[in-house]
């Protein structure tokens, strides 16, 4: 712990880039505020800071559907501007809104011979003009005046590499919650309350109530035509059964379906799992996955319970008919031997001392049978998975199993009749880092299914571990490794060979912050899928935390 602080080891360029996102994070306010001149950005740029001409389009507008306008910019072979003036410039183009709001990230430092820095900084903008909002997304190098110990960090140069810029009329969503949750429920403590204002005021029986790693299910419970939510809460915290009404609100309904359940409960599903036609529940419930019947009302008369023979907690649970005789299986992963923070990957970058993963196979009449060493699960089953996802992405009409395991590499399970064999890496898709979440789609509309992982994606980690000097005495293969942990998401491209291409630089999609269970959704409704991808695990006081 001593050594996260690096003004207390040798880290100079860790303890000089904070002297210089502190001068961003002052020029991001500058830059909110009414345009900046001269006189506002004084004490932030060098006197004869400069930035090269005057900002240009690189690509026409393009018009998608969703009422969306999206350019990218460059910046100009030309004579260079006063760095206030091309600042003022970016700035117009966020409009004098009282919302905007300007972000800079440093993801890259180098102190450069002679003790002239240069950082690449992520630029994040959102304003309104004329109407309209302004979304401003790009990467810029920033020149820095020589280090020294006394002297504040200065601005004396800008260059944009590139800049995405997207305009739309109004915002594609809107926050429905109030008009969904009745006051009596959305007021109620349980709810109106995020994970760190319990953790420590419940007892911790189970995961203790901060990470926030509980489950959410969609389906239509009782019925009507209606799509439900199952809520799954943390330790101490009645689960929520919403059952949507006429209007779109909710009620919850768990207690009287029976399933009100106070126990840390993790992954939750509502599909039909006794072909009877109603959507029954599923819940990780600690080491113990629960099956709930529904008797086709809503309520969930009968529970039959599978408790694994090691202690270890389900985090995420997948179904699948693996074996193709008609009926759903269950597959269910599992994080960490003991509890989250106490049971630490090792090595952290490549981690082979998880929990197992668990396959249920469904031999009906309510009984299941543990096969996962049986048809070849086992094999690299030893890692930090958080999500187990099945595609029959070799379209031999079997359904096959892509995991995603923090702290390493994921899995991908080839179906062969029933029984797996792991070809991730000859597949190309082991994917080295820390992975949260798998969506499958055909983005690229050739006819197969390809493969998006959520990551981490670390701005820290970025400008660490690529400096020349982090793990110089590792392997170079080893250090690769870990400098991919935290790159980001990975979007990779079926080749259908039964190999994959990873495009996630051209494509655009490492950025997704600390992110969860990305998703492939058709957003504006234009017939191909897009990607939305949650982030963060801390549930904050402020609705800007969203």
């Amino acid at each position: 712990m001593a050594r996260a602080d690096p003004s207390r080891d040798d880290w100079i360029s860790e303890a000089w880039q904070r002297r210089a996102a502190d001068v961003l994070d002052r020029l991001a306010v500058a830059l909110e505020g009414p345009w900046p001149g001269e006189r506002e950005l004084a004490g932030l740029l060098d006197v004869e800071a400069r930035a090269p001409g005057r900002p240009a389009v690189k690509s026409r507008p393009t018009q998608l559907a969703g009422g969306f306008r999206v350019q990218r910019w460059k910046p100009t072979i030309g004579e260079d501007l006063p760095a206030h003036e091309w600042l003022g410039r970016w700035a117009a183009r966020l409009g004098k809104g009282d919302s905007n709001r300007v972000a800079f990230k440093i993801v890259g430092v180098d102190l450069g011979d002679g003790g002239k820095p240069s950082t690449r900084v992520r630029y994040e903008a959102v304003g309104r003009s004329r109407g309209r909002l302004v979304q401003h997304v790009g990467e810029w190098s920033v020149g820095w005046s020589p280090v020294t110990a006394e002297a504040e960090p200065r601005i004396v140069s800008i260059e944009t590499a590139t800049v995405d810029e997207v305009q739309r009329d109004g915002p594609l969503f809107a926050d429905a919650t109030a008009a969904v949750l009745p006051r009596e429920l959305s007021e109620r403590p349980e709810l109106a309350r995020g994970g760190e204002y319990w953790y420590g005021r419940i007892d911790a029986a189970g995961e203790p109530n901060l990470m926030g790693h509980q489950g959410i299910a969609v389906g239509d419970v009782n019925g009507d035509g209606l799509e439900d939510l199952y809520v799954a809460m943390g330790s101490g915290l009645p689960n929520r059964l919403l059952l949507q009404q006429a209007d779109g609100s909710v009620r919850d309904r768990a207690h009287e379906a029976g399933v009100a359940w106070l126990d840390d409960t993790k992954g939750v599903l509502l599909v039909d799992m006794d072909n009877d036609g109603d959507q029954d529940l599923l819940v990780a419930i600690g080491p113990t996955i629960v099956l709930c019947k529904n008797d086709g009302s809503g309520i969930f008369d009968r529970f039959v319970s599978m408790r694994a023979s090691t202690p270890a907690a389900y985090y995420s649970l997948s179904v699948s008919d693996f074996d193709l005789d008609g009926d759903l299986d269950i597959y269910g992963v599992r994080y960490v031997k003991i509890s989250y923070g106490v049971s630490v990957p090792m090595p952290f970058h490549d981690a082979d001392n998880g929990p197992t993963n668990i396959l249920l196979r469904n031999d009906g009449k309510d009984r299941w049978a543990d096969v996962t060493e049986q048809v070849g699960l086992s094999q690299n089953n030893t890692r930090f998975s958080l999500i187990g996802s099945w595609m029959d992405y070799d379209s031999d009409g079997d359904p096959d199993l892509y995991v995603a395991n923090d702290f390493g590499r994921n899995n991908l399970y080839r179906n062969d009749g029933g029984s797996f064999v792991d070809v991730a890496a000859e597949a190309g898709v082991e994917d080295q880092a820390a992975g949260m979440g798998v969506s499958w789609a055909d983005y690229d509309e050739d006819g197969d299914f390809d493969l998006h992982v959520t990551n981490m994606y670390s701005a820290a980690g970025q400008r660490v571990a690529y400096q020349k000097r982090f793990k110089s005495a590792t392997a170079a293969d080893q250090r690769r490794q870990i400098q991919r942990h935290s790159l980001g998401d990975t979007l990779l491209a079926n080749q259908g060979d039964g190999t994959f291409r990873d495009v996630s630089e051209s494509a655009g999609v490492r950025m997704g912050r600390w992110g969860w269970g990305g998703r492939f959704a058709d957003l504006d409704n234009d017939g191909d899928p897009d990607l939305v991808i949650p982030n963060g695990f801390l549930t904050g006081a402020l609705e800007d935390d969203l």
